[in-house]
């Protein structure tokens, strides 16, 4: 009951953002006019490029499954990784897709838990690349937003650092584990603290595996880069120029992915949109620019998920088949 309340919420809360934005802020005949005359070309190659960036995506999942013991080819995690795709972006939760995910490869392995962790790492180190790429650009270029005299994102990004790396050290380290063992004790939340034991013994599966974590590391900057890409190329569809060219998307595109990820909405769905709006706006693009390479990218993530819509229907899939907790 509580689940689908907190579920209605995010639904109002992302059409209200949305029926706001595209009926208060945004002129609909000149979005629709920029649409309109997009450069086909240039978003066929983003697309493509998309593709190229998930599958990237998926060989670091790949990679990471060996150290744990999980055989399997690549081509079948690759099925697994745009099946997640789908249903991260057809199921209203940003962990829709990592359920199925654990679950077919629990299905094909019967190793519930090393599934779980090796999903659990790929988003952990995905998201250290995000905020390494982003912070070092950021620091690099100095922008602010909005760029005379607004606020510099640099110390943003090291903030939300500092908290990811916190939060990991909980993780992989026993005297940090320890005490936010006796946090939640002292708070008495049981549940919260056996889900956080067993992620603490699986995770520590990777200690000492400095190698890989380095390789993978590198294989999630190019994927944010890859990311910056495609929107540039989405941009230049429509004619959208930024006051610093490409630093603006390696600074601004996963600015836009951590605001995404606020659990407020649906999927990501009005934070998104406005995000695409306040930030561009900031860097010299007019509203109904940024509305139409929000709209877009969404387009791109629709299109490059369908594949893994193919795959599970070819399976003869049911969407109630992830009947566990991972």
């Amino acid at each position: 009951m509580k689940k689908s309340a907190l579920l209605i919420l995010k639904i109002v809360f992302s059409v209200g953002i949305l029926v706001y934005i595209f009926t208060r802020v945004v002129h609909i005949g000149d979005l629709w006019a920029n649409l309109r005359e997009a450069n086909i070309g240039y978003i066929i190659a983003a697309v493509l490029v998309y593709f190229l960036v998930q599958t990237l995506s998926a060989y670091r999942w790949y990679l990471l499954l060996k150290p744990i013991g999980i055989e399997t080819s690549f081509t079948r995690i690759l099925a697994l990784y745009y099946l997640g795709m789908y249903f991260n972006f057809f199921l209203p939760s940003a962990i829709g897709g990592d359920v199925f995910k654990i679950y077919y490869l629990h299905k094909d392995t019967g190793r519930l838990g090393a599934s779980t962790t090796s999903v659990f790492i790929d988003r952990d180190i995905g998201m250290a690349g995000l905020l390494v790429s982003a912070t070092l650009v950021a620091i690099l270029s100095g922008i602010r937003i909005p760029p005379d005299n607004g606020v510099l994102l640099a110390p943003l990004f090291i903030l939300i650092g500092i908290a990811f790396i916190a939060a990991n050290m909980a993780l992989f380290y026993r005297r940090s584990y320890d005490l936010l063992h006796r946090l939640l004790t002292v708070f008495k939340m049981k549940k919260a603290d056996e889900k956080v034991e067993r992620l603490f013994e699986s995770v520590n599966s990777y200690r000492g595996e400095w190698g890989l974590g380095a390789i993978t590391l590198i294989i999630s900057l190019g994927v944010q880069v890859g990311c910056a890409i495609v929107n540039m190329l989405a941009a230049n569809s429509i004619g959208l120029q930024t006051q610093h060219g490409w630093i603006d998307y390696l600074v601004l595109i996963p600015a836009i992915g951590l605001i995404s990820m606020i659990p407020l909405s649906v999927n990501g769905a009005g934070w998104r949109e406005a995000s695409y709006i306040l930030l561009f706006q900031s860097v010299g693009a007019e509203t109904h620019q940024a509305a139409a390479l929000s709209l877009l990218w969404l387009g791109i993530v629709v299109v490059t998920s369908l594949p893994g819509g193919i795959i599970y229907l070819a399976r003869g899939g049911r969407a109630s088949e992830p009947a566990f907790e991972p």
